[in-house]
């Protein structure tokens, strides 16, 4: 290579070097704006804000906290917090005391949290109340943004220096285990004043937090516009793929600039391809910054032809060098290829061989970056460091390290740099940096697994990790593994679909064969159906196979088990309503999920029902195997091994609870989990949600990982025989509820389950069974037993697959008593907040209502009425129940009936809720809920009746029916006698239990679930 080549390369192409206010932090620069501006706002959360004096001095009085429970100059302190005000507040706290943040998932893994907070030697935790992230010896300081600031002044703390680190992020690990990558104050210093030198250094610019907390690139929304005089808008629910939100969020504050990944935002040009109407409400838009992966240049140009005037810019660098180290601004002259771009001012990247030396233009090497941006390496990870951070041989290029990215590229003859792919395992799906090892190192911690591989299929514009892995035994659930890894790996890092193979391909020379594998990934997300289909079935069909991990479609195929996911729902509905000009939603994806009911969409005139069993088929479930002996009943005997299922639901966690206080038992809980730490792990988390917690409690819980919707309760023949040589009685709560499924996608967990829990209690010897049901499997007219309220089931099986489930169920324990076995059935109606701490069911029906209403804020008068019981009231029937040896049917049901519109009232005082007429309010709804991440939202519009060319009278009668069952009025007689004879005092249902309710909301715990 020739002098002028090299210094060309080194001193032109590589980087150049620009004076910027290097005696000032971020922090400072972010004090002089609150100093300048106090009363201007700063950050926006919803119908919350905080101006930039208010965000300085709240951020003080919990430095001052911090500080005093032992945190110090340097310790890295982990966030547990999504986003809200409470993140940027604890950012800039931290800084004031110079101690290094760590955004960190409230809702990952419980054993990867855990393992993250052990390696930064942190001992203490900022979370939200009522979390549980991280382990126990952690201080947990639980903040809430909204409460007076006490603290006027930072306490006094050396300031941090440019050098010293400021934040680390997490990053997938090629060892199983994530690695931390830790930036110092300088590199977001150069990063930050660079955009606002390039980019904009007004003072009314708004940005749009567009990017989850543990991903570097929310840095950049969160603090660069505090440290100009900007506003900061974080929107109320969270996830980028709620693109008509994140449309109206623009709308509404005037958005200026906000970033997408490009897998994203290529949906989002979809949409607006599809709704030319919304492009107009991007209007505010001035700049719009794309990166995490590599972009689709029609997608761009064609952004870019509906909004001209946005400067649409293509970002590009790795967690390890402060967010982002190369730009470009897309031009009309990119053409077909898009570039990284050059780096930025004080960053420098080169092209290297592998004897790290300069390649020529053209050529392909690996990228490798230095300069201000370079952060420090891995946190307690020397090994890991040595091997990405290697010494800088070139004297032109400042600072002693380069950081080795593995990603592949060549300088064009202009001297931009463009991408050419990756060197290692490593992808990029969605903006997510995956390390293929760590989602492997998963898989083989599986004791079914003896290989597994992972690849990312090659199509950009619907790029997915499928997992190929072999098995100990033939016949393995491919199912059964995904539940297993699912509770090891964060969401963003699951496979679409798993692949069990006979055998691994291999190479010549014994290895795994990743190129095979990556052909066949292919194979199965390819189209394979004529190139221009004409008939609807063909054009669904095709649209099916293009979107979906699969390679041959049956008509009954479900899209989501078919390896379906949100955005892909979104992309096929965008599609189909193009194709076949008529409106398709993503909730119409959801509601009818499989290929012939979306065939029967577009081409039929009526809407087509999910296919539901037959009574013949729910009845021909109820006959009792005649494996089941007759059995002789004990003497009811005080409770001392207990088997509950549900742990991990609502009722389950209070009875759970309400076993260890009120009785000496050991309770064996049934878990969906790999192992018994995973179990165990997913216990106490829910417990910690719904507020019961006491460690002391702990060690009478033994976690048994199992599976009800499995054979024999996904137990080895081993546990299960020691489990029914064990307990004495079972308590039978678990349960799939999904309102939008028929019955048979309940029949394994809720029929099949209840079955193998009959062949438990039978076995050894005997046991009672306590199986907690529904208000909605009996009518209101006399039952075979004679008493209109608490008898067997009669008639005909309700018409919901849930409820057909749980018909079903009863019946076959209703044989079973008849052979013996002592069973007590609890029907429950609508499960409601605990009377003190106000926490709801995550899945409750009247409480998807309430959420729907305050994330719209908006409500509607209607004619509901249900009944109102409080989860604690019905746990405490039942274990008296269980004490005292009842059997038979019992109701436990608070006395009267509830409006909907007294519930919501004092929500509508809380969040200022505005009165809609129904029609409005169901329009406003289903524009919300079209949207992947709004799964609550969808699952209620499922449910909602609509107006459309409906009379009002139909309206009415269908919003009635909604809590039909509950509102019957079945007060349960020998419910009330127990609770009389026990002593058991359930409080009254009324204002005060509903402000507590309204209360739980007001919380940061109630503002989370909120989003989710």
């Amino acid at each position: 290579m020739s002098d002028s080549l090299r210094e060309q390369l080194l001193s032109g192409w590589s980087g150049r070097a620009v004076a910027y206010p290097a005696d000032r932090t971020v922090l400072q620069l972010f004090q002089e704006c609150a100093a300048a501006r106090p009363d201007r706002v700063a950050v926006v959360y919803g119908h919350d804000s905080l101006t930039y004096g208010e965000l300085d001095q709240r951020s003080n009085t919990l430095a001052h906290e911090l500080h005093e429970r032992g945190v110090r100059r340097g310790e890295f302190l982990p966030l547990a917090l999504e986003s809200g005000l409470e993140l940027p507040l604890a950012m800039i706290a931290s800084m004031k005391i110079a101690a290094p943040f760590v955004p960190i998932d409230p809702a990952g893994p419980v054993e990867r949290t855990t393992l993250m907070i052990e390696t930064m030697g942190a001992r203490v935790l900022v979370d939200a109340p009522g979390s549980s992230t991280g382990p126990e010896s952690v201080t947990r300081i639980s903040l809430d943004a909204t409460r007076t600031p006490g603290t006027p002044a930072a306490p006094a703390v050396p300031p941090a220096t440019l050098d010293d680190p400021i934040y680390g992020f997490y990053t997938s690990g090629s060892t199983g285990e994530p690695k931390c990558a830790v930036n110092i104050h300088r590199g977001l210093l150069n990063r930050f004043s660079y955009m606002t030198r390039a980019l904009s250094s007004r003072s009314d610019e708004v940005v749009l937090q567009n990017s989850r907390p543990q991903f570097d690139s929310s840095l950049w929304q969160l603090l660069w516009p505090l440290t100009t005089g900007s506003m900061v808008v974080m929107p109320t629910r969270s996830g980028i793929l709620d693109l008509p939100s994140t449309i109206d969020t623009i709308e509404r504050y005037g958005v200026t600039m906000t970033d997408f990944v490009p897998s994203i935002f290529n949906t989002l040009v979809e949409l607006l391809h599809a709704e030319p109407e919304l492009v107009g409400r991007l209007r505010s838009l001035r700049r719009l910054l794309i990166g995490g992966e590599e972009m689709t240049a029609a997608t761009v140009h064609a952004f870019r032809a509906m909004l001209p005037t946005v400067d649409t810019i293509n970002t590009y660098g790795p967690t390890e060098a402060s967010i982002g180290s190369v730009f470009h601004h897309v031009t009309e002259a990119d053409g077909e290829v898009i570039p990284l771009g050059r780096p930025i001012d004080n960053t420098y990247l080169l092209i290297l061989d592998s004897g790290l030396t300069l390649v020529r233009p053209g050529e392909i090497g690996e990228l490798y970056i230095g300069g201000d941006c370079l952060g420090l390496g891995y946190l307690n990870d020397p090994e890991r460091t040595k091997a990405a951070f290697v010494d800088n041989p070139f004297p032109e290029i400042p600072g002693n390290r380069l950081y080795r990215t593995g990603d592949l590229g060549f300088h064009s003859a202009n001297g931009l740099v463009h991408f050419a792919g990756r060197r290692d395992n490593q992808v990029k799906i969605a903006g997510v940096r995956i390390e293929l090892l760590d989602v492997e190192a998963a898989f083989l911690r599986l004791d079914d697994v003896t290989d597994a591989k992972v690849v990312a299929s090659s199509d950009l514009d619907n790029r997915m990790l499928i997992a190929f892995v072999t098995t100990r035994a033939t016949g393995t659930d491919a199912s059964v593994l995904m539940a297993q890894v699912r509770d090891m790996l964060p969401a963003t890092m699951l496979p679409r679909r798993i692949v069990i193979l006979d055998q691994m391909p291999l190479t010549p020379n014994g290895k795994a064969d990743r190129r095979a594998l990556v052909a066949l990934a292919d194979s199965l997300t390819s189209q394979t159906v004529m190139a221009v289909p004409t008939d609807a079935a063909d054009v669904v069909r095709a649209h099916w196979l293009e979107l979906l991990p699969v390679a041959q479609l049956d008509p009954d195929d479900d899209f989501f088990e078919s390896g379906g996911d949100s955005l892909t729902a979104q992309r096929l509905a965008i599609a189909l309503e193009q194709r076949f000009n008529r409106p398709v939603s993503a909730r119409d994806i959801f509601e009818l999920p499989t290929l012939r009911a979306q065939i029967a969409l577009l081409t039929e005139d009526e809407r087509p029902r999910t296919m539901s069993a037959t009574s013949d088929d729910v009845r021909r479930a109820t006959v009792l195997p005649p494996d089941i002996p007759t059995v002789v009943a004990a003497e009811p005997a005080p409770l001392a091994d207990v088997f509950l299922t549900g742990a991990t639901g609502f009722v389950g966690a209070q009875l759970l609870y309400d076993l260890l206080d009120q009785t000496s038992a050991t309770a064996y809980c049934l878990v969906r989990a790999s192992d018994e730490r995973s179990a165990h792990d997913r216990i106490v988390d829910n417990l910690l949600h719904y507020r019961l917690w006491r460690p002391e409690l702990s060690g009478r819980i033994r976690a048994v990982p199992g599976d009800l919707g499995r054979p024999g309760l996904g137990l080895g023949l081993g546990v299960f025989d020691e489990l029914a040589a064990t307990i004495d009685t079972i308590l039978h709560c678990g349960a799939m509820i999904n309102l939008r499924r028929d019955y048979r996608a309940h029949a394994a967990t809720n029929v099949s389950g209840t079955l193998d829990i009959i062949r438990l209690a039978t076995a050894n010897r005997t046991k009672s069974v306590h199986f907690i049901s529904t208000l909605g499997v009996i009518d209101s007219g006399p039952s075979e037993l004679g008493d209109p309220l608490e008898g067997a089931a009669t008639g005909n099986p309700p018409t919901d697959g849930y409820g057909q489930s749980k018909w079903a169920a009863e019946r076959l324990l209703d044989e079973a008593a008849a052979r013996g076995l002592p069973v007590t059935v609890h029907r429950v109606g609508e499960v409601m907040p605990h009377s003190w701490h106000g926490v709801p069911s995550r899945r409750g029906l009247a409480d998807l209502i309430v959420k729907a209403c305050v994330n719209l804020r908006a409500w509607f008068r209607s004619p509901i009425v249900m009944d109102y019981t409080q989860v604690e009231c019905i746990s405490s029937a039942v274990i008296a129940a269980a004490v005292t040896g009842r059997v038979g049917y019992f109701h436990p049901v608070q006395y009267g009936l509830v409006s909907l519109d007294d519930l919501l009232a004092g929500f509508v005082e809380e969040y200022q809720l505005v009165e809609l007429p129904y029609e409005q309010f169901r329009q406003r709804l289903v524009r919300a809920a079209e949207q992947p991440d709004q799964g609550d939202l969808a699952r209620l519009l499922a449910l909602l009746p609509a107006p459309d060319n409906d009379t009002d009278v139909a309206v009415k009668d269908g919003l009635s029916s909604l809590f039909s069952d509950a509102a019957a009025g079945r007060t349960g007689r020998r419910a009330a006698q127990l609770v009389r004879s026990e002593g058991l005092t359930w409080q009254p249902v009324g204002p005060d239990v509903f402000n507590r309710y309204v209360a739980y909301y007001r919380s940061a715990a109630g503002l989370a679930a909120l989003k989710s």
